[in-house]
């Protein structure tokens, strides 16, 4: 696994973690494993095992598939990625009425943004 797909699925497991507002002692507690191993799967450093992914999904409530459902975002900052995956985990947790008002709103922005550059 390449070292930018490593940091991908690293910025998207800190984004789910983040957003349950877990700190990596209680999800390296969850999943058992160490807080350092939950830190260096974060950072891109070390990649999990099938296993922990599989722990890591259910815990965090993310399909296993969605940690490698994106090219490796190289030429997107780390920044950016993890605004992305948070994004994501926001958008996970509305109910269908308002993931569509959401959706309508920043297109919304979007049209707004767009008119205001021209």
């Amino acid at each position: 696994m390449s070292g930018a797909l490593k940091k991908v699925l690293g910025l998207k497991v800190r984004a789910a973690r983040q957003y349950r507002d877990l700190t990596q002692e209680e999800l390296a507690a969850q999943i058992g494993r160490t807080p350092e191993s939950v830190s260096n799967i974060e950072r891109g450093l070390q990649l999990p095992s099938l296993d922990t992914l599989v722990e890591l999904g259910r815990i965090l409530g993310v399909p296993v598939a969605e940690f490698f459902d994106e090219d490796s975002g190289s030429s997107r900052s780390a920044e950016r990625m993890l605004q992305e995956a948070r994004l994501r985990e926001i958008a996970r947790s509305l109910s269908d009425r308002d993931l569509d008002i959401a959706i309508d709103q920043v297109s919304a922005f979007l049209a707004s943004d767009q008119a205001t550059r021209c």
